[in-house]
């Protein structure tokens, strides 16, 4: 293969992923790291609140499958730092109730599969999420997370935007949500670099899921602009278009009868 030009870039001698964690100041590390957990915990109670006013969910289901998995395996199976496996169990609990609403309002979002076969293969991502999370955390010997973390946070802020487009209006969904979750994910982030500032993948990671964080937060802004929806009122009733007159907006029974003035899409008489 000599006819071929030179390499530009040589492999590293020493794998990033085996360099440890850098000796963070207490104080530092409290300051990224307190708010990526307060930012997650209020964006789980707000999709909550929202996905009950709303009979929608507030995360999209699939991730909130892998979210569970994630949090689960890292608290539970897997050996984790005792800081972490703490936040990860205060996050667990808000995850189990979004399960539920997941199990509940998520056939909705899915009218060509049964109620029955969205379930099922909810439970399939779940366990294989849960498989993959243990494996690959062994793999890079992720004690705290960081890589399987900074990995699911990508498909996790691309499906807000799949959402948002799929649904063709805000319901499920909230400014305050869209803000706290970037937050949350900001502050993971900064808590990867500064942890981490030699595991060059992570930095390539966090600027890609904090630009979709953007893009789905102007996307939401105008969709709730278009919907008559004031962005920024807190107990705002939600106003969702694109149902077509006459319509049925009765679900299948997963979710309560949306409000007056909330009308799904057209494809939720199938749900």
């Amino acid at each position: 293969m000599a006819w071929l030009p030179p390499f530009l870039i040589p492999m590293s001698e020493v794998p990033p992923v085996s360099v440890g964690a850098a000796d963070v100041p207490d104080a530092l590390f409290a300051a990224v790291a307190g708010p990526t957990a307060l930012g997650w915990m209020v964006t789980y109670v707000l999709a909550i609140r929202q996905g009950a006013r709303d009979g929608r969910v507030g995360i999209p289901a699939y991730l909130v499958a892998v979210n569970i998995a994630w949090e689960f395996s890292l608290t539970f199976l897997l050996e984790q730092t005792p800081t972490q496996r703490q936040i990860n169990f205060l996050w667990l609990v808000f995850n189990v109730v979004l399960l539920y609403q997941a199990l509940r309002y998520g056939p909705r979002d899915h009218p060509t599969l049964s109620a029955r076969v969205f379930r099922w293969t909810l439970a399939g991502v779940l366990v294989w999420a849960s498989v993959v999370v243990m494996v690959g955390a062994n793999e890079f010997h992720d004690l705290d997370g960081m890589y399987t973390g900074m990995i699911i946070q990508v498909p996790l802020s691309a499906s807000f935007i799949y959402l948002l487009r799929r649904r063709g209006s805000s319901a499920g969904q909230s400014m305050y949500i869209a803000v706290a979750k970037t937050v949350g994910s900001l502050f993971a982030g900064l808590t990867a670099v500064v942890v981490y500032p030699s595991h060059h993948l992570l930095q390539v990671l966090v600027p890609t899921y904090v630009a979709l964080d953007i893009v789905y937060m102007v996307l939401l802004r105008r969709t709730m602009r278009r919907e008559g929806r004031p962005p920024w009122a807190f107990r705002a009733q939600t106003a969702v278009t694109g149902a077509p007159r006459g319509s049925s907006t009765t679900g299948s029974g997963t979710g309560p009868t949306p409000r007056a003035g909330v009308g799904p899409r057209s494809d939720d008489a199938a749900a």
